[in-house]
C-alpha cells in the first residue's frame, strides 16, 4: 500500500512536471514569435508611411494607386496634406497593434518563467484585454475617417464615407472584454488567495 502511494505521488509529481515545462516552452515560443510579429509589422508600417508621403522613393510611378478605408486612388491624385492625415492616422492604429503585441510579449515573458499570479503578470493580462478593446474600436473607426480623409479633395457628389461592421471587429472587441474581465477576476483571487496566506 506504501509503495502505491509512492508510486501515485512521483507520478503526480512526473505529471505536474511534464505540464509546467510545456507551459514554459510553448511560452517561450510565444514570446519569440510575438517578437517577430512585432517587427514585421514596425517595418510594414513605416513602409506604408513611405508609400503615402514619399511614394518616388520606392519607386511608384504617377499612376499607382493606394487602397485605404474602401477607397481607391491614384496615390499623386491625393494632396500632400490629406496624405499626412491619412499617415497619422495609419500611425495611431499601428502603435495600437504594436502595442498590444507588446503587452502580449510581456504576458507570455512572464508565463514562461512560470509567474502565473503574481501582479505584474496579471497586470498585462488587464492591459491586453484594454489593448484588443482598443484596437476593436479602432478598426470600427478607421473606415468612415481613412475614406473621409481620402475623398476629402474630391467633388462634392463623389465624396464618400465607408462604413462597415466586420466579424473581426466584434470578436476583438468581445474577445478584449473577456481577457480584461478574466484579468481582474484573477487578480480579486491573488488578492485573496495572498490575504488568506496572512491569516494562516
Amino acid at each position: 500500500m506504501a509503495s502505491g502511494i509512492f508510486h501515485s505521488l512521483f507520478r503526480t509529481s512526473d505529471d505536474q512536471a511534464h505540464r509546467l515545462h510545456r507551459i514554459q516552452s510553448f511560452s517561450g515560443g510565444m514570446k519569440w514569435l510575438l517578437t517577430g510579429l512585432a517587427s514585421i509589422t514596425a517595418l510594414f508600417g513605416l513602409l506604408v508611411c513611405v508609400v503615402l508621403l514619399a511614394p518616388g522613393l520606392l519607386g511608384y510611378g504617377p499612376e499607382e494607386t493606394v487602397d485605404i478605408g474602401g477607397v481607391s486612388r491614384v496615390i499623386l491624385e491625393i494632396s500632400l496634406p490629406q496624405r499626412i492625415g491619412i499617415t497619422l492616422l495609419l500611425v495611431i492604429l499601428i502603435e495600437a497593434v504594436l502595442m498590444l503585441l507588446w503587452k502580449l510579449r510581456q504576458l507570455f515573458a512572464r508565463l514562461a518563467e512560470l509567474d502565473f499570479f503574481s501582479s505584474r503578470t496579471l497586470s498585462f493580462i488587464v492591459q491586453s484585454g484594454r489593448w484588443l478593446l482598443v484596437l476593436g474600436a479602432m478598426d470600427f473607426v478607421f473606415d468612415p475617417v481613412s475614406s473621409v480623409l481620402m475623398t476629402f479633395d474630391l467633388p462634392e457628389g463623389e465624396k464618400q464615407i465607408s462604413l462597415s461592421l466586420e466579424a473581426g471587429q466584434i470578436l476583438f472587441l468581445v474577445l478584449g472584454a473577456l481577457v480584461l474581465l478574466l484579468g481582474w477576476v484573477m487578480r480579486e483571487a491573488a488578492l485573496a488567495h495572498e490575504e488568506n496566506q496572512q491569516f494562516v
